[in-house]
């Protein structure tokens, strides 16, 4: 399943390939300090070709439908990736991570790359639920959460790790979900509780 999604006449959303390892290796290089804050695994990412085998993975779990990792593009430029993190089959629910560039941060840019992400995993992988994890003191991650009009289940106590290196540290996770006969109401689609049982 390809996609390309544009979101505006500059931006768009589309699946990362291998060819795009050196230009994403690059960004997140140069935003090491700040991604390293809330991202982890950034201490994994140490070469292009850390990059590279990453992207072989990404598209392994995208062909079986387990997650996806879009490229935020802005005039040709990659700034950013949303996409989906992890997917419950059973379940039927798929987490939404994303990251963006700090010269591109507060154009909207992810709000509308995770509305875009909604609707893949919605209408076309039959979704009921997603979600979107962050840290506690994480305010922009969680503004998009919200922004969208997620609902914030609860806050598991040091739930998580984030930092690098020395300041790897376990911290408080907040779980915000979204079902779909409320992401069905808020897109104007139909009366949702209908679609939800259909």
């Amino acid at each position: 399943m390809w996609f390309s999604i544009r979101l505006d006449d500059h931006a768009s959303l589309r699946p990362v390939t291998v060819l795009d390892a050196e230009e994403i290796y690059a960004l997140l290089d140069s935003e090491r300090e700040r991604f390293g804050v809330w991202l982890p695994w950034m201490d994994s990412v140490r070469s292009a070709d850390d990059e590279r085998r990453s992207m072989a993975m990404l598209a392994e779990q995208w062909a079986s439908l387990s997650g996806l990792m879009g490229a935020l593009v802005v005039d040709g430029r990659i700034v950013g990736s949303v996409g989906i993190a992890r997917v419950d089959k059973d379940v039927r629910c798929a987490e939404i991570g994303y990251w963006i560039g700090s010269a591109y941060e507060g154009r909207g840019l992810v709000t509308r790359g995770v509305r875009a992400i909604e609707e893949l995993c919605f209408e076309q992988l039959g979704m009921q639920r997603v979600q979107i994890t962050n840290d506690v003191d994480n305010r922009r991650s969680r503004a998009v959460a919200e922004r969208l009009g997620y609902t914030l289940e609860g806050v598991v106590r040091r739930g998580h790790v984030v930092g690098v290196g020395e300041r790897r540290r376990c911290s408080d996770l907040c779980v915000y979900g979204l079902l779909r006969e409320e992401w069905m109401a808020r897109e104007g689609r139909g009366d949702g509780e209908r679609a939800a049982g259909a």
